[in-house]
């Protein structure tokens, strides 16, 4: 069994001190850390909210959120925990493909999920922030491009903007209505 994980948008500002924090990024960023050392997978694919500087989604330009992950700024880096380890998966020398996916670029659109090209895989697993815009999105895009293989939302490797038990709750069942599976 071929298997995926989909990092989605650890980046700098998405954990406390971000112009963007998500409560409880820090915390999701050290438990998928900790999931790289552990679990071994064919494909690693990291997704990027990469916006120019003109993006329809920032409040000054007419959106919602405040300027966040502008290319080539600190804030849209990765978090070091995520890029190490990555990188001390590639120095224990398993045989992964590690693919970087950058979203957000078109200045007039809003893109929430990462459309993921992954071939010949049976399992996705899908974490990072936030779980209730990006994570989700992207799980939907991809169970949407690769419907016969599973997706699974590892929501103990999340972190949600908004994260209520009925928030929770709510994204779960979205989850069962998108045949993507839900995993604690």
């Amino acid at each position: 069994m071929r298997t995926c994980l989909v990092i989605v948008d650890c980046q700098n500002d998405f954990v406390e001190g971000g112009s963007l924090a998500v409560a409880g990024g820090e915390r999701a960023c050290r438990a998928v850390n900790g999931l790289l050392q552990n679990t071994h997978y064919d494909v690693i694919v990291l997704t990027e909210d990469f916006h120019p500087v003109d993006h329809c989604s920032f409040a000054e330009n007419g959106g919602t959120w405040p300027v966040h992950c502008v290319q080539n700024t600190y804030g849209a880096h990765l978090r070091e925990e995520i890029s190490g380890g990555v990188g001390s998966v590639l120095q224990r020398g398993d045989s992964v493909t590690v693919t970087v996916v950058h979203k957000g670029m078109d200045p007039r659109i809003e893109e929430y999920g990462a459309s993921i090209t992954a071939d010949n895989i049976d399992r996705f697993d899908i974490v990072g922030i936030a779980l209730d815009y990006c994570v989700l999105e992207t799980a939907k895009l991809t169970k949407k491009r690769y419907p016969e293989s599973r997706v699974v939302v590892k929501s103990a490797y999340t972190a949600a903007v908004d994260d209520s038990p009925e928030n929770r709750e709510r994204i779960e069942k979205s989850c069962g209505e998108e045949k993507i599976e839900w995993e604690r």
